[in-house]
């Protein structure tokens, strides 16, 4: 495991303000030890019939869907949504925010809105000009997100939790070393987060009704791939594979929910359309079709078994406190362009650093489990710190929570001119800075009284 002494975490943030400057933000949901916890659970397929050809996708391997859970205790409630998309936009997650009001009575500042990160995926761009087809696509996960909103306050029941940890060795870190600079590849050597995390709820029948799965691997088995013929196939990837083989595990009733974690550098171990770097050092790939999904079909079920092991190892928590926090931390911002986004390796790039950006965090305590969520992707080994110094049992680094940030790397990423590096609006050191931030927050929370 990567670890991070106090040094270097100053060091880091020299040049940055020293540490971030934390702003609070709403706090709610606060209630006694004592109260019986209440959870629903809702799954809904995104019915896209009649819509291909969509952006460049010809058809669907799988089905996208759209997941509810809703928490409730002593009468105040709390909402995780994990849609089937890449990333959703502020607009959008508005809208879902409102739907879930009206059907759940889930206040927006207790929900969040995950994206499940899978690259197969259409974007909903609201304000685009290029997006013609949006308002039907966007109909159609909106009436899917109602289905299993609908589904999950009928189904709303005294649950108990458990927590349990586990490995899976599905991804590789994406950075490799080659002569004309740091690209995209996977490096055997470079640094992976197997933790696997899990949060079960079971109801009073001992039956699980949801399984919450933190895990740090993009969902891009079948990123940028194309059938022989030419088009791409829709499909929620590894998220979708691995909560499908849980869910056809446990039957009816069973919902499982991939958070996905500190990714920003982890795919998965093999992928369909490989990254390779040429002679000349361009940067090009290599696509095997649809034989890909044999690999995608196989890593669902290597980390879906792993997390039923894990489940059924879980033993009941006692109940504890409920509550949810919001906080913005401060950070240097540089200068970064999606119109100018790398497309191969360098040997030298000038990070310019502007500003600052603040950096949405949310905090939900279920006794004494912590599930952070943040919008960018951070690099894996400032989440295993994250995590490492967390004061909680079970602790949760979400990404893609509540909308997207591109990329928080971690400082070394920076030296090496990483991709991820090039692609953030976040300065040099930025990560280290945040990720210290979170720890002070969630030490913070843990110090609250009941």
């Amino acid at each position: 495991m990567v670890t991070f002494s106090r040094r270097h975490f100053i060091q880091a943030g020299v040049g940055l303000g020293a540490a971030a400057m934390l702003t609070p933000g709403f706090s709610a949901l606060i209630t006694g030890s004592n109260k019986m916890l209440n959870a629903g659970v809702g799954r809904a397929s995104v019915v896209l019939t009649g819509l291909y050809p969509l952006d460049d996708f010809v058809g669907e391997h799988d089905s996208l869907e759209t997941r509810v859970l809703l928490l409730q205790q002593a009468g105040q409630r709390q909402a995780i949504v994990v849609v089937d998309l890449t990333s959703l936009t502020q607009d959008v997650i508005a809208r879902m925010k409102s739907i879930l009001a009206e059907v759940c009575g889930v206040a927006a500042a207790n929900a969040t809105i995950n994206a499940s990160h899978s690259f197969s995926t259409p974007h909903i761009f609201t304000e685009s000009s290029q997006a013609v087809r949006t308002p039907a696509v966007l109909t159609a996960f909106e009436q899917a997100l109602r289905t299993a909103a609908t589904q999950a306050l009928r189904s709303l029941q005294p649950v108990q939790l458990g927590i349990g940890n586990g490995l899976s060795r599905m991804g590789v870190n994406r950075n490799i070393n080659t002569p004309a600079g740091w690209w995209l590849g996977a490096d055997d050597a470079g640094y992976t987060d197997p933790h696997v995390g899990l949060i079960r709820l079971t109801a009073q029948d001992g039956h699980p009704l949801a399984i919450l799965i933190n895990y740090a691997v993009q969902p891009a088995v079948m990123d940028a791939s194309q059938t022989a013929a030419g088009g791409r196939l829709m499909s929620a990837d590894l998220a979708g594979a691995t909560c499908r083989y849980v869910e056809g595990h446990y039957g009816s009733g069973t919902v499982a929910f991939y958070l996905v974690g500190c990714a920003g550098d982890q795919v998965p171990y093999l992928q369909a359309s490989r990254h390779v770097v040429n002679k000349d050092g361009s940067a090009s790939r290599i696509d095997m079709h649809e034989k890909g999904f044999t690999l995608l079909d196989l890593f669902g079920q290597r980390l879906g078994e792993e997390v039923i092991r894990i489940a059924e190892s879980v033993s009941p928590e006692p109940g504890g406190i409920f509550r949810l926090a919001r906080q913005q931390i401060t950070v240097k911002a540089q200068i970064f362009s999606p119109r100018n986004a790398p497309t191969g390796p360098v040997k030298a790039f000038d990070y310019q650093v502007s500003g600052v950006s603040t950096l949405p965090v949310v905090v939900m305590q279920w006794g004494d489990s912590a599930l952070v969520g943040v919008q960018p992707e951070l690099s894996a080994c400032l989440g295993a710190h994250i995590r490492a110094a967390s004061p909680f049992a079970q602790t949760f680094v979400m990404t893609m929570v509540d909308g997207a940030a591109k990329y928080l790397p971690d400082s070394s990423s920076y030296d090496r001119f990483t991709y991820e590096a090039r692609s953030s609006p976040f300065a040099p050191g930025a990560g280290e800075v945040a990720a210290q931030a979170i720890i002070n927050q969630l030490k913070h929370m843990r110090a609250l009284p009941a």
